[in-house]
């Protein structure tokens, strides 16, 4: 029964989204359950706190010794070495939830998820780095279009042609910028993809 009543606890609150319980979930609240769905999903055993202020609205008090029991089952399910990493590699900070009897293998897992999670990040921000890098040098090509085309004009008067003269000579200057520092990029790139390939590579078995 308690199985069964972990499963739809879970359930409702994956769909319903909700940090706190509601009066409805006060008033009938399976104890072990919260304990079980709060450990599996690593909060730690303080969150009975907010469950606690949360329920005192409606004159409900947390059965303590329940909610712990569950709790405990619950970080059976969270503290796993592929629990670890797959928390890790989308960037969860570890709060040192995990008994000592299971924490050592849950670190294994979640240090090299967490190495590929920065590799990856790295890489995104690089992606990221680039595309910038692309769009202003766009601007720049039809910045310099535009300049080229006012400077050969033969409306434009000597005095303008001097000044737009001047601000070709800077676009052309920060464009040789931009395409150094492209460079730099793509090489960052190139390298910090192959470290999150080789990464994956050797964490596969997670």
């Amino acid at each position: 029964m308690k199985y069964w009543g972990v499963l739809v606890l879970v359930a409702v609150t994956v769909l319903s989204g909700c940090a706190t319980l509601s009066e409805d979930e006060c008033l009938t609240a399976d104890w072990y359950s919260i304990g079980y769905e709060d450990g599996a999903n690593g909060q730690p055993e303080t969150r009975i706190g907010a469950h606690r202020e949360a329920c005192a609205k409606h004159g409900i008090t947390p059965d303590l010794r329940d909610y712990q029991d569950g709790h405990d089952e619950g970080l059976l399910v969270f503290c796993t070495p592929r629990n670890g990493f797959n928390r890790a590699r989308s960037g969860y900070q570890y709060n040192g939830i995990c008994p000592p009897s299971l924490e050592p293998e849950f670190l294994d897992g979640y240090e090299a998820g967490r190495q590929i999670y920065q590799v990856a990040s790295e890489v995104s921000n690089l992606e990221g780095k680039q595309r910038s890098n692309e769009a202003e040098q766009a601007r720049i090509e039809q910045q310099l279009l535009e300049k080229e085309a006012a400077l050969f004009g033969s409306g434009t008067p000597e005095e303008q042609r001097r000044v737009i003269y001047e601000e070709i000579a800077l676009l052309k200057e920060r464009q040789g910028t931009l395409e150094q520092q492209r460079d730099d990029v793509i090489r960052d790139l190139a390298g910090a993809e192959a470290r999150l390939r080789e990464l994956r590579d050797r964490y596969s078995y997670y």
